[in-house]
């Protein structure tokens, strides 16, 4: 099991890796044992991930203009898993394309630090998506929200940028291309598990 220490560590590496800092190699560990260890940050991104459902379930229920969406009626369990489930599976699929991608540039040398890159990216990208949910919850505000959410939205493309273009080793136009594959990845399973959470809660119903 890692260890928070160590959490905090990768961590604090992966952000000198999105901005380059000179000394984000030495920062982060990219051994072979560090890779499978990055998978733990999931574990860390999981409670974030069902902290989002909550808020989302409650500010959902405090607009107006989202009387008719699932975190409405369906019951905060289903929620919560639907969430976990569709974050996981956009994890994994969005990690898999990047693999995928290192190898058939000829980075696949680079993988390992593309993977724990990313996995440890996780973490961050879910925490900065929380202000903005739990302010639309609190203040039944959409607008506030989606104007917290602006910065959230840059911080995390300024993530990835940084991930992919150290992890692969790529220029700026193809790692622009690479972030718009991810987004529509991410759009695409966002999009299917909201259909699927919304079948399995009818068929209950």
């Amino acid at each position: 099991m890692i260890t928070a220490d160590t959490a905090a560590r990768q961590i604090g590496g992966v952000w000198k890796m999105a901005t380059n800092a000179d000394d984000w190699r030495a920062s982060l560990d990219r051994s072979i044992d560090a890779v499978f260890a990055s998978f733990a940050a999931f574990v860390i991104s999981a409670p974030l991930v069902v902290l989002y459902s909550i808020s989302a379930k409650r500010a959902a229920a405090r607009i107006p203009a989202f009387s008719d969406s699932l975190y409405v009626s369906a019951p905060l369990p289903l929620l919560v898993i639907g969430d976990l489930l569709t974050f996981a599976l956009d994890w994994t699929a969005s990690l898999t394309l990047l693999v995928m991608l290192a190898r058939a540039s000829g980075a696949g040398k680079r993988a390992a630090d593309l993977i724990v890159g990313y996995n440890w990216t996780q973490p961050i990208i879910t925490a900065v998506q929380l202000p903005a949910i739990a302010i639309m919850a609190s203040t039944a505000s959409a607008a506030t929200g989606g104007l917290l959410g602006v910065p959230a939205f840059a911080l995390t493309l300024f993530l990835i940028w940084g991930i992919v273009r150290r992890g692969l080793g790529s220029q700026p136009a193809p790692t622009a291309a690479i972030i718009v594959m991810l987004i529509i990845v991410g759009a695409v399973i966002d999009t299917f598990g909201g259909a699927v959470m919304r079948m399995f809660y009818t068929a209950q119903s």
